[in-house]
Order: C-alpha cells, then sequence, then structure tokens
C-alpha cells in the first residue's frame, strides 16, 4: 500500500512504498479494538445475559458506559491532534495532521473486481453483519411504535387504502363506505422527523416534570437533618447500659455489685432525707439507668447508647415499682 492521492491507473506497474506513521496507526488500531470490547461489555450488561426479566445494577451499566466514553474521547483526540508532520514544522506555518495526506490504495495495478474485494473491506465504510442486523431489528421494533412508521414507511410500499369497517343495523351486518377508496398518503421523511421530534419533545417534558416533583420533595423536607449521622463520642462508644461496664473490663460477679450498690445507697441516705429512695435502696439513677437497659434489650440494638436511642418515642415498659418513671433524654 502507498500513501498518495494519485488514482491507480496513472501511476506506473510499482510504487515505492513512502514512510507511515506505523506506530500512530497501531495505536489507533488498539484503541479501536477497545472501544468494540467496551461496546459488546455494554451491551451483555445490558440484556442481562439474555433475560429480560432482570435488571443490572444502575451503578454497573454506568460505569461501563463511562469507560466507553472515555475510550471514544481518547480516540477523538488522537485523530485530532496527532503528533505533526515534519512538513508544517519546517515552513513554520500550522502543524499538518499526519492522517490527511494517507490514502488507501493499491501499489500494483489490478483489476476492478479484485479492487473491490481487497481493498473495500479494509476500508471498512460500510457496517459489518452483526452490526447491521441489528440495527434493522431496532429500526423495524420501533417503526411499529410510531404512525409514520419511520424509514420503514418511507422506504416501503405505500399503505393499503382504507377499507369498510362492518358495522350493525336494524337489518344485520352492513358497510360503512366513510373513507372508503380513499388513498393514505405515504410518509416522507418530514413526516418522519416532526414525529420524532414530538417524541422527543414528550420525554423532555416528562423528564422536567419528574426533576420539579423531586425538587418540591426537596424543598419540602429537611433531607440532610434526616440522613445525618451523630458522631458519637468514644466514651459513648465503649458505654454499655445492660452491661453497666466499658467492654474492654471484665465483668463484676453479682455480689459485689450488690454490695456496692447498697454502700451507695446507704451514702445516699445519710445526705438526705430518703424520699428521692426506694425502699429496697436504690436511688432513681439506678432506676433511670435500669429503664433504658430495658429498653435497649426491648428493641434488640446492640451498642447503641441512651445519647443515641431515640426514647421519647418508645412506650416505657410496665414495672411493678410505683417510684420508677420515665425521662426523655436531650
Amino acid at each position: 500500500m502507498s500513501a498518495t492521492g494519485t488514482h491507480a491507473h496513472d501511476l506506473p506497474a510499482t510504487l515505492p512504498v513512502p514512510d507511515l506513521p506505523v506506530s500512530q496507526l497501531e495505536s489507533l488500531k488498539f484503541k479501536a479494538n477497545q472501544i468494540i470490547e467496551s461496546i459488546y461489555a455494554l451491551q451483555r450488561t445490558i440484556e442481562a445475559g439474555g433475560n429480560p426479566a432482570a435488571m443490572p445494577a444502575w451503578p454497573d451499566i454506568l460505569s461501563k458506559y463511562n469507560i466507553l466514553l472515555s475510550q471514544t474521547h481518547n480516540f477523538s483526540n488522537a485523530l485530532v491532534n496527532p503528533i505533526p508532520s515534519r512538513a508544517g514544522g519546517s515552513t513554520g506555518s500550522a502543524p499538518l495532521n499526519i492522517y490527511e495526506r494517507i490514502s488507501l490504495h493499491p501499489s500494483v495495478g489490478m483489476p476492478d473486481a479484485r479492487l473491490d474485494a481487497d481493498v473495500i473491506p479494509l476500508l471498512r465504510n460500510q457496517q459489518t453483519t452483526d452490526v447491521l442486523r441489528v440495527e434493522n431489528e431496532t429500526v423495524r421494533r420501533l417503526s411499529e411504535h410510531m404512525k409514520s412508521r419511520g424509514s420503514v414507511g418511507v422506504l416501503g410500499p405505500p399503505p393499503p387504502s382504507a377499507q369498510p369497517a362492518p358495522y350493525m343495523n336494524g337489518h344485520g351486518f352492513g358497510l360503512a363506505y366513510a373513507g372508503f377508496g380513499q388513498k393514505q398518503k405515504k410518509p416522507e421523511y418530514e413526516d418522519v422527523l416532526r414525529e420524532c421530534a414530538e417524541v422527543r419533545g414528550d420525554h423532555d417534558r416528562r423528564v422536567a416534570r419528574a426533576v420539579r416533583a423531586v425538587t418540591m420533595l426537596r424543598e419540602k423536607f429537611d433531607w440532610k437533618q434526616r440522613v445525618e449521622v451523630e458522631v458519637e463520642e468514644p466514651e459513648e462508644l465503649e458505654w454499655d447500659p445492660r452491661l453497666g461496664m466499658r467492654p474492654h473490663q471484665a465483668p463484676v460477679p453479682p455480689n459485689e455489685a450488690d454490695d456496692d450498690i447498697g454502700m451507695e445507697s446507704a451514702d445516699e441516705e445519710g445526705d438526705g432525707d430518703g424520699d428521692g429512695d426506694d425502699k429496697d435502696g436504690s436511688s432513681d439513677e439506678d432506676d433511670e439507668f435500669n429503664v433504658e437497659g430495658e429498653l435497649v434489650n426491648l428493641v434488640g440494638m446492640d451498642g447503641l447508647s441512651p445519647g443515641v436511642f431515640p426514647t421519647s418515642t418508645v412506650d416505657p415498659p410496665e414495672t411493678s415499682n410505683p417510684d420508677v418513671r420515665m425521662e426523655e433524654t436531650l
């Protein structure tokens, strides 16, 4: 092959092969193969293995689409901004694209039949068989939902004339001749474009309506307050209200714990008048601590501190002690 714009019949029998940017062409070939593989990967993801009832996850589709978009952008930049040629750099003018001076033609003379068989497949100016088949199926499926029938209606045969519709009269069946014999107009490309514009307009209006609804909901509710997670203090994270100890500490034996409670109650009785204590010697703080521990056990949420748990939304459990009361934790 040679890189010149002269026709084959004006050339000598054999042409010298000029220096071509082989490395740049190999890079373009590699990028084109990457794009083809990404297209097939995105197609397999959308089809979900051929199961029409399965819907793939949106992040998977978005990631593969972003990869395809990035590869296409890189391929376009490689075509538009390649390494400038020497001719453009020597004259001092604007650099020339090295791909603009390359054309594909045979370096030896050959008949037209062989030219079509050897050169045309290399040009790849026509779609492959698989792409052409999928495109035809897509066009046919879309044309079934369009009034103008799309390109099928434009390129296909004209629609048949209106047929008389049967109806019921007092004497039996009859035929309605309204519009009978009138030839329907064959759609043109302008009709197809007009219908496509209507479909696009309807889609844009639905999108605007959905976005407006989301915006109204965003303004109505304080989503930041609902979603925001409170950062707990380290002491609150280590505190377990059911056991009365920290996770890294050893549990206290029951007898010693009872003795400690009794000593604290005795001290409080000596300091005060004893109005806030129960008959068994427990204080109000201990009762409140026990109630909060029971609330945590009820909901079955391990590791939550009393400050995080919304005690105001849970009904207090029934207890036989009349002095035990619920206080809302702020």
